[in-house]
C-alpha cells in the first residue's frame, strides 16, 4: 500500500506542476498579447497652442533654409503627432 500511495503522491505532484506550468505559459502569452496591443496604439500627446506655434515657426524657418515651405508644415505636424 505504501508504494501505491507514493506513486499517487508523485503522480499528483507531477500533474500539479504540469498544470502550474501550463497556467504560467498562458499568463505569459496573454501578457505578451496585451503588450503588443498596447504598442500598436498610436498615442498623440496634446501640445499647447504656444508650443505648437513655436514648432510651426521652427519648421517654417527650417523649410526656408531648405527652400521648401510645404514640407516644413508637414514636419511640424509630424512632430506634434510624435509627441
Amino acid at each position: 500500500m505504501a508504494r501505491r500511495n507514493n506513486r499517487n503522491k508523485i503522480k499528483a505532484q507531477y500533474e500539479l506542476e504540469v498544470q502550474r506550468e501550463k497556467e504560467r505559459r498562458e499568463k505569459l502569452q496573454k501578457k505578451r498579447e496585451r503588450k503588443v496591443q498596447k504598442d500598436e496604439k498610436e498615442t498623440v500627446k496634446k501640445v499647447s497652442r504656444k508650443v505648437l506655434r513655436r514648432m510651426k515657426a521652427r519648421a517654417q524657418e527650417k523649410a526656408e533654409k531648405d527652400g521648401d515651405h510645404e514640407d516644413g508644415e508637414d514636419a511640424a505636424m509630424e512632430e506634434e503627432e510624435e509627441k
